[in-house]
């Protein structure tokens, strides 16, 4: 199976590595959409794409366009909440 293109510079990847509570959540997301049956799905992916980069996609967002929990999307650009909203 692939990789997603955007593996090395997610950020919400960087974000979550060094909090352990996550670390099962991540694994299971990096299994559905960085390398798995949803990598056209991801929220991350479309947004950098739109928006021209991964540094444009705030790192609290969880691959399927929702903030992580106990975060928040009220500090994010509108057009990032925007594209993130297209994914229902």
């Amino acid at each position: 199976m692939a990789t997603c293109d955007s593996f090395r510079d997610c950020t919400f990847l960087r974000s979550c590595e060094s909090l352990r509570e996550y670390k099962l959540a991540v694994a299971g997301f990096i299994r559905l959409y960085c390398s798995g049956p949803k990598i056209d799905e991801c929220v991350r992916k479309k947004v950098g794409r739109e928006l021209g980069g991964q540094q444009h996609v705030p790192a609290n967002m969880l691959p399927n366009g929702l903030p992580r929990s106990g975060t928040s999307d009220a500090d994010w650009p509108e057009e990032v909440k925007k594209i993130s909203r297209r994914r229902l």
